[in-house]
Order: C-alpha cells, then structure tokens, then sequence
C-alpha cells in the first residue's frame, strides 16, 4: 500500500499516526490526525507529547518514509487526549527551606507522591519517578518509563545529586500514566 493510501485510510477511520520524514533522524516525527490529502502534502491536526492539540503540519508525501499508528507511543498519546483535564495539576512546593532545596524537595515528593526528575554528574542520564525512601544519605527512585510504566528501583546518594525537576508537566503525565496503567 502506497503512503497516500495508509494516509487516506487513517483519515477515513480518525487513527493517530505518526509520520516519519527524516531518515536520518528518526526522532523527528510528526504525530496527528489526517485533517486534509492532497496530490503532494499531507495536513495533520498534530497532537504534542502531552495529549494537547498543537496545530496543525503540512508535510510533503514524497519525503515521507515511515508511518506508525497503533503503537505504544500512539496509544499513550490517545489516553492523553481522551483524559485532558484530569493529567494536570499544580503542586506548590514548600515556600520554607532548611537551605537544603534538594533535601526539601525530595522529601515532598515522598511526603505527596510528586513524580520528579534526579540529575547528577552525567547531565545525559537522569532518573525519572517517585522518592520510594529517603535514609541516611540515600534516596530510592520508583522509576517509570515514559509510557508510566514501573523500570525498576534505583538508589543513590543525596549529595550526588546535582539538579532536580519537581511536577513539570512531562512529570505529570509519566504520574498519570503510572496511575492510571490499565
């Protein structure tokens, strides 16, 4: 089947795809619903990472190589969408400190299960999940892959910590998805 024809057939039955048009870069996608077909381009509503509508993109049918739909990336970003409203909500961090807003920071995520994101030395590796315990120095990550689902259980030191993200909203969702895993 031709990409025209995968395109018109997702359009007729509303699927979310995702379209490749960079071969050399396949973590540069478009993801949407096929609003309109054309001889040469293609429009997608485009849908962004959290579920949002985003606009729209036009792309040209001859440099498009891939096209996924009904994959896990396509199907996280469908619940997204059907649960717009209920993924979001704002945390308020403490406005005291012990001068320690690492420590601080830490112990509210345990304390109100706030998904956070760890940096330490390698600005390229992070660990993204919920404080499990905090003890003598060490805290222990519940880690959760970008589809909300459980990676596992990492520990390291405090004082290796060096950057820390508290509730952004990639946060939020990985917590909705982990919450709400079917």
């Amino acid at each position: 089947m031709a990409i025209k024809e995968i395109l018109e057939q997702a359009q007729s039955k509303g699927t979310l795809v995702s379209v490749y048009v960079d071969s050399d870069d396949w973590d540069q996608y478009s993801v949407g619903y096929v609003d309109l077909i054309t001889e040469t381009h293609v429009r997608l509503r485009s849908i962004s990472k959290n579920g949002e509508d985003a606009g729209f993109e036009i792309r040209p049918l001859s440099e498009i190589f891939k096209i996924e739909h009904g994959g896990k990336y396509e199907q996280k970003i469908e619940k997204l969408i059907q649960n717009q409203g209920s993924i979001f909500s704002e945390v308020k961090p403490s406005s005291s400190s012990s001068s320690d807003l690492i420590r601080d920071s830490l112990q509210q995520s345990l304390d109100e299960s706030v998904c956070v994101v760890v940096w330490g030395g390698d600005p390229d590796d992070s660990l993204v999940g919920y404080v499990e315990n905090m003890e003598s120095g060490l805290v222990s990550i519940r880690l959760i892959n970008e589809f909300g689902e459980d990676d596992g259980l990492s520990t390291i030191e405090i004082d290796e910590i060096t950057s820390l993200d508290f509730n952004t909203r990639s946060e939020q969702v990985r917590q909705f998805l982990f919450k709400n895993r079917a």
